[in-house]
């Protein structure tokens, strides 16, 4: 049987691309203490080597659960997640989340000690000596050289999630999760980490799943967008925002897919109150 009748790429031909993260048909449920809550329902997406794919949608979405479940937090009741072909079912240093929260640092421990015990206790290094190398690449790659000795309640908030960025990169993950990591920042220090993160990723080509509710952000950030719906949520588009940036953040091109996103998340909402209005 030849290459090709057996399913071979036929020669010359680029290899298939291999995603690195596969979600499919997930449904994410929670209890609170009256309810059963559905957080997603039937959601598909793929994430692939190097992409920033973003998780966009209203409060209430389940952008977040769905990163809890890719991080090995919650089990979908159905539905899988498979990173690099395996099954999620448990946390592992292949996954590092960042948080929104600035207090994510150990407070006992300074902006070094703070990456170097994630190295140390994640597997990726058993010498401190190496640890200290890649944390010090790490703080010089997130601009806080200077400040390698200084404990977090020294810091401001954007330092603090410089922080936490470098030490969940410097993990080496197979996908960093980001869980609105800039939503408490002021609007030019969340600029500026924007700025910043996209850099270190032109540096790296790091893979990142990034929840956002900004649909700028998701603009700027995103090589990829998932457009979820209100609660559950569900998929209501996958777009390519490869082609925007802070360069073109205005330009007739960006307001134009901003307000078609606007018109996704938010035309179920307006339909309902129009229903409620004439009920």
């Amino acid at each position: 049987m030849s290459q090709s009748a057996a399913g071979a790429a036929p020669a010359g031909a680029a290899p298939a691309v291999v995603p690195i993260l596969e979600v499919q048909g997930v449904t994410l449920q929670y209890k609170t203490k009256e309810h059963l809550i559905t957080a997603t329902y039937r959601v598909d997406f793929s994430v692939y080597p190097a992409d920033r794919f973003v998780l966009l949608g209203p409060s209430g979405c389940g952008k977040s659960t769905l990163l809890k479940g890719v991080a090995g937090f919650m089990r979908p009741v159905e539905g899988e997640m498979r990173l690099k072909g395996r099954r999620i079912v448990a946390p592992g240093p292949d996954r590092v989340m960042v948080f929104q929260e600035f207090d994510q640092l150990l407070p006992w421990k300074t902006v070094r000690q703070n990456i170097t015990f994630a190295l140390r206790n994640g597997g990726r290094c058993s010498r401190e000596s190496d640890a200290d190398e890649i944390a010090m690449d790490y703080i010089r790659k997130v601009k806080l050289t200077g400040f390698e000795n200084t404990f977090p309640h020294m810091l401001s908030g954007g330092m603090k999630q410089r922080v936490a960025i470098a030490r969940g990169m410097a993990m080496e993950p197979d996908i960093l999760l980001m869980d609105e990591p800039f939503a408490a920042l002021d609007a030019l220090t969340r600029r500026q980490m924007q700025e910043e993160l996209l850099g270190l990723w032109d540096d790296t080509r790091f893979t990142v799943l990034f929840v956002t509710h900004s649909i700028e952000e998701a603009l700027l950030v995103g090589s990829r967008i998932l457009v979820l719906s209100p609660h559950p949520g569900q998929v209501k588009a996958e777009l390519n925002a490869n082609q925007h940036s802070h360069a073109n953040l205005g330009s007739p091109e960006f307001i134009a897919l901003q307000a078609r996103i606007h018109d996704m998340l938010f035309a179920d909402r307006v339909l309902e109150d129009e229903i409620a209005r004439r009920g």
